[in-house]
């Protein structure tokens, strides 16, 4: 994904990076988790999600064992999470396989943000309890629009179970 058409903001390689003040939260609002091990990209996905008005709040993590710790301890509970599937320490896969057995994250949607378009990816996202797979795309503008409609549909409780 191309950075060019936006500064890199400094990002630290640290559990949580927040991208707006908390907001007034309303029915029309969510709390998005983003957990993606490559800060230019997250800093891309977090400056969409600052800017869209149907975000109360959000998160980016490069460290996906701490945020299971985090959400498994109630200290993070976001309405959505956007997650990378090829991580370096534990894998997208993983993360949700490990996010279900949280008792409380058992009903969050969980959204696949990833480069890969590989098939055997797409067909175990398809299997698991993931809502729903994005490729993240060339440009900034597509980022937007597709984050766009991931963050449409959470809102309108098609993923709820």
């Amino acid at each position: 994904m191309s950075s060019e058409t936006l500064p890199r903001p400094r990002i630290a390689a640290a559990p949580v990076v927040q991208a707006n003040a908390r907001r007034e939260t309303r029915a029309w609002c969510i709390n998005v988790l983003v957990v993606e091990d490559d800060l230019a990209d997250a800093s891309l996905i977090m400056d969409v999600l600052k800017r869209h008005p149907s975000v109360a709040y959000a998160q980016a993590t490069d460290a996906p064992e701490l945020a299971l710790r985090q959400l498994a301890s109630g200290h993070l509970s976001p309405d959505l999470i956007l997650l990378d599937i090829r991580m370096p320490r534990l894998d997208g896969f993983e993360f949700l396989d490990r996010l279900r057995r949280i008792p409380a994250m058992l009903d969050t949607p969980v959204a696949f943000l990833t480069t890969s378009a590989f098939a055997g990816d797409v067909l175990e996202a398809k299997h698991s309890s993931a809502c729903s797979y994005v490729v993240k795309p060339e440009t900034y503008e597509e980022l937007k629009e597709r984050l766009g409609k991931v963050i449409k549909t959470a809102l309108s409780g098609a993923w709820s179970r």
